[in-house]
């Protein structure tokens, strides 16, 4: 609005007074504007003092206008709000094996909540960040847009994450984000929350590794309260930390692991870190013992993808650990 003022100004005294270059009228449009005071160029005609008239009306107009704006913009926070959005673009870029989480509702919240307890680099993608409850977090990284669009989990780093939590509110948006996020990188694991159990199916074959139900997992929590209230009160102590130091871990038997192709039984794991073994998955993510095979779980061949459940306190935990990588002598 200013450049456009300053122009008009420029090529009006011009063309209303025929002694004034356009060098002149510009000059005379500044000082004008600015009310410096300085004289005219040359003596002005009736009409060039009406022309003034207006390029002054005009003037003072846009520069309450743009002050009014300037001190709003500063007042209701904007440029704090683009330096902060400045800053989050730049520590989203540097991004790495990070998860990404689509949703910051109840289930997304949660989720955020894990994660930063657990100390691990992660972004929630949010239409709105600023009504998320976690939006003032300054601690989070929170990315605006749509998590449908491929541009987004681009910038997201979808890419470079590990991985990928879909808690959308909607069970086909969910579908949708799997679907595009398997696309662009076919290796991220990507665990979806479904509502409904028909949908259960249609986001594992849209690429998703685990779907989640919470109102199935809350009906089997109160269902447990009321049936086994001492076991899930044992649980609830490990899990989520409490007083005592003991809490349940899981490692991951990698390829150069000592205890490929052993039994726990012949490998000493027990006797080397103390540590109580209380399951076995396979890499499918499917438990290695059932039921009445509980008893033979010393027993068990460990193989490279199996992964270890296990409950001891944080020494014990770290000699597991240590022991299963090969850095401890079996």
């Amino acid at each position: 609005m200013l450049a456009v003022l300053i122009a008009g100004g420029a090529v009006g005294y011009t063309v209303i007074e025929p002694d004034y270059t356009l060098s002149d009228g510009l000059y005379m449009t500044v000082i004008t504007i600015t009310t410096v005071g300085y004289g005219e160029v040359h003596r002005l005609s009736e009409k060039g003092r009406h022309f003034t008239i207006v390029l002054l009306f005009f003037s003072v107009l846009i520069a309450g206008y743009s002050v009014t704006t300037l001190i709003g913009f500063i007042v209701e926070g904007h440029i704090l709000q683009l330096m902060r959005g400045r800053r989050m673009e730049r520590k989203i870029a540097r991004l790495t094996d990070h998860y990404i989480i689509c949703g910051c509702g109840v289930v997304g919240k949660e989720v955020a909540m894990e994660f930063k307890e657990a100390g691990v680099p992660f972004l929630i993608i949010e239409m709105d960040p600023e009504h998320s409850e976690l939006g003032k977090d300054e601690s989070i990284l929170f990315l605006e847009g749509n998590a449908e669009d491929d541009e987004t989990l681009l910038e997201a780093g979808i890419q470079q994450a590990k991985g990928l939590v879909a808690a959308l509110r909607q069970d086909e948006t969910n579908v949708f984000v799997v679907l595009t996020a398997r696309q662009l990188n076919p290796d991220i694991q990507i665990v979806a929350r479904a509502a409904e159990e028909r949908t259960v199916g249609k986001l594992l074959r849209a690429g998703a590794n685990r779907v989640i139900s919470p109102y199935q997992i809350a009906g089997r929590r109160i269902a447990s309260v009321i049936l086994r209230p001492s076991v899930v009160d044992f649980l609830d102590v490990v899990v989520e930390g409490g007083d005592v130091t003991m809490r349940m871990e899981e490692v991951v038997v990698g390829a150069g692991s000592p205890m490929v192709g052993k039994a726990l039984r012949e490998s000493g794991i027990g006797q080397k870190t103390q540590a109580i073994i209380l399951g076995i998955l396979g890499p499918d993510g499917k438990t290695r013992t059932r039921g009445s095979e509980m008893a033979t779980l010393a027993s068990v061949v460990l193989q490279e993808g199996d992964v270890l459940i296990f409950l001891g306190s944080e020494d014990q935990l770290q000699s597991l650990k240590a022991f299963v990588e090969g850095q401890v002598a079996a």
